[in-house]
């Protein structure tokens, strides 16, 4: 597998030179994320996938592409069979992803899109972690692995990178390091990624489209004030007060989703 895999990477100018916007090759990662620090029972885990392209990649949810092809798919068949007229959505069916952060990364820019409550959000990374290089080693999936510590805002982050694989990306936004990184975690252990699989494989690489262009700091800036005022939130969103019953089950739904990656 290692042979291949290495045999692949250095063929990928010849195979993709002219379409440098296609992956030659897929990282799978298992995710493993809280979704409330304070509560272990909201511990999610959720496929995440790392397609690498020649000059450019893309990290997101395997589970999000999938449920977004289901809902479209469900579009497509309500629309085309009307009753009385009249286009009838069965959301029932529709799948909602648990990881919802994506990362579009080139040599130029490393451009992050994640959601508050029903909006999604774009924004370029402000800092790029630092890495400091140990001296220890582990094999994963029969790849002999080195370790880096880095900082990312306030997290330290620790990942495992190979240079067996000798490609510099990651699962989110770690990447820069003489190899590819096959796991990544949190100090607490929050956020988890291990690597489940690799394989060729050849799919469009392109930004996210129908977002929001922001900055990082006004990105938490809202994220934190929806956190402060959950009715103030749904009010500015739908334009009315909830009823009042609904006040403390809104609040608590709100502030449990608090655990953050950046």
């Amino acid at each position: 597998m290692k042979f291949k895999i290495i045999f692949l990477f250095l063929l990928s100018n010849l195979f993709f030179a002219q379409k440098p916007d296609s992956s030659f090759i897929e990282c799978k990662y298992l995710a493993s994320f809280l979704i409330d620090t304070a509560n272990t029972n909201t511990l999610k885990k959720e496929l995440v996938y790392l397609r690498i392209g020649e000059n450019s990649s893309l990290f997101k949810s395997d589970f999000k592409e999938k449920a977004d092809s289901i809902t479209f798919a469900e579009i497509d068949k309500s629309n085309a069979n009307p009753i009385n007229g009249i286009s009838i959505l069965k959301t029932d069916k529709w799948a909602s992803a648990k990881y919802n952060p994506e990362v579009f990364y080139n040599k130029d820019k490393l451009i992050i899109y994640d959601k508050i409550l029903n909006v999604t959000y774009n924004y370029q990374a402000e800092e790029r972690t630092k890495w400091v290089f140990l001296n220890e080693t582990k094999k994963i999936k029969g790849y002999t692995c080195k370790k880096a510590i880095g900082k990312y805002h306030k997290k330290t982050i620790t990942v495992w990178y190979t240079s067996e694989i000798p490609i510099s990306d990651g699962p989110y936004t770690f990447k820069n390091l003489p190899g590819l990184v096959l796991e990544a975690y949190d100090s607490k252990d929050y956020f988890h990624f291990t690597l489940e699989s690799l394989k060729r494989i050849k799919k469009p690489i392109k930004p996210l489209e129908g977002t929001i262009s922001t900055e990082y700091s006004k990105f938490v800036k809202k994220r934190t004030d929806i956190f402060n005022d959950p009715i103030g939130a749904f009010v500015g969103i739908f334009g009315k007060t909830p009823p009042k019953q609904d006040h403390e089950r809104m609040i608590k739904n709100i502030r449990s989703i608090n655990n953050y990656l950046d």
